[in-house]
């Protein structure tokens, strides 16, 4: 070890001695020493501050042998001299120790990288978590006090809206829309209009302007567009899928009817599709994965919004003792992705067979299939109660759609009903 490292390290602990209102500033940990009497020093100093003793030189030196005392002293004469000092020195010392880190991580992947036997995934994982950890070890703990960023709050507002609203005017009334940092969850059984309620939000926010994301680990890109194209068109999803296009439908132009050519439409449909809403369709995402998508798609224009279908099919970079507990995780990390992001994150999930067995097939929050955590994690939960139409016409009238805002962190509950379309996979207010 560096006589530079052990300085700054004598110059850190002398400092909180000297100056011990900067402590709660600092996060310090005793892995951020290196030299083996200067962390047994700091955690003295620790085992002191969590005694709700607030330590000096004669208290540390108390803990100590011979040799540890000298090192107090050594450290009282390197001391930093101000509080801001300390803070500096610290800023240092945990750089000293983060590049060390990274450079362990780094001789660990090649090892690992030369090694046949050893998975990509894991040592993906491994990676990520010393990223993670080295990160965390270099942020500084901001706090906020609503009094001296009101002014800053109230030109914030007045310059924009707090959330992106969607295109149904009876659910904004309860949730407003998609604010930044918000984790949505749209949930139902299979068959019941997730993807149809997903990805309809998602395309209309693509068309108000706004870079959408949209993963799907169910569909592939093609039969997404094909929904796309039959929501734009209202056209018939199968014909589309088909190809069963020969035929001419009637569209209106300034005021005036036409008759077109139902493939001519699709061919030309391009500019209702548009280029905001970017589709990824893999049979395989982690949280990870989503982070780095979002960060690729950024580099052209910010991402303004995350859908995920869904989320049972999601995998995590680490193992799990159950699929529940790996649901938990997953959740709990695409919750603080939308933090960090500061982006809504709209995902869709499954609801459990429970509700099939009730009289009134009513949903409940302890519906939500394979974890509470979602529940937990979840600013709002949408919940779908279907009620189909008997008989060959129920595609072509619709079917009977009850949307519940089930939990709602900023405002309240209740519910609405719609349309659903499937032929053209919308779904519609009554």
């Amino acid at each position: 070890m560096s006589s530079s490292r052990v300085q700054v390290e004598n110059a850190v602990l002398g400092g909180v001695i000297r100056f011990p209102k900067v402590w709660d500033d600092l996060q310090l940990m005793a892995k951020y020493f290196d030299d083996a009497l200067n962390r047994l020093i700091f955690e003295r100093i620790l085992l002191l501050r969590n005694s709700g003793v607030e330590p000096d030189v004669i208290l540390v030196n108390a803990g100590l042998d011979a040799r540890g005392i000298d090192r107090v002293f050594e450290c009282s004469a390197d001391a930093a001299l101000s509080a801001v000092a300390v803070k500096s020195h610290v800023n240092q010392l945990k750089a000293m120790w983060a590049k060390g880190e990274l450079g362990l991580a780094g001789k660990k992947l090649d090892q690992g990288s030369l090694d046949a036997t050893v998975d990509v995934s894991s040592l993906v994982a491994e990676a990520l978590q010393v990223v993670e950890t080295v990160s965390a070890s270099q942020a500084e703990l901001l706090i906020s006090y609503p009094g001296d960023y009101l002014d800053e709050y109230v030109a914030e507002m007045s310059s924009r809206p707090p959330f992106m609203p969607t295109c149904w005017k009876k659910l904004n009334k309860f949730i407003g829309g998609f604010r930044p940092a918000g984790f949505y969850v749209i949930a139902g059984r299979p068959g019941e209009g997730k993807t149809i309620i997903a990805l309809q939000s998602a395309f209309e926010l693509s068309k108000q302007g706004k870079h959408v994301l949209y993963f799907s680990l169910e569909m592939p890109a093609l039969q997404l567009q094909h929904r796309l194209l039959a929501q734009s068109l209202e056209i018939d999803y199968s014909k589309i899928a088909n190809d069963d296009l020969d035929f001419d439908v009637t569209e209106i132009v300034n005021g005036d009817l036409y008759k077109t050519s139902a493939r001519h439409l699709v061919k030309t449909a391009s500019k209702l599709l548009g280029n905001n809403l970017g589709v990824i369709s893999s049979g395989r995402l982690t949280p990870n994965m989503v982070r780095a998508y979002v960060s690729a798609a950024s580099k052209s224009r910010p991402v303004d919004a995350v859908f995920i279908d869904y989320l049972g099919l999601m995998q995590d970079d680490v193992e799990h003792r159950d699929k529940t507990a790996k649901i938990g995780a997953i959740s709990g990390l695409l919750k603080q992705l939308a933090l960090e992001l500061n982006i809504p994150f709209v995902v869709a999930v499954q609801l459990g067979r429970e509700i099939e067995s009730r009289p009134k097939g009513q949903p409940m929050l302890s519906d939500l299939r394979d974890s509470g955590s979602i529940e937990q994690d979840a600013d709002v939960v949408l919940m779908i109660k279907r009620k189909h139409r008997d008989g060959d016409d129920k595609d072509a009238q619709g079917s009977e759609l009850l949307l519940i805002v089930a939990k709602n962190r900023h405002g309240q509950t209740g519910a609405a009903f719609f349309v659903a379309q499937d032929s053209i996979s919308r779904i519609v207010e009554m």
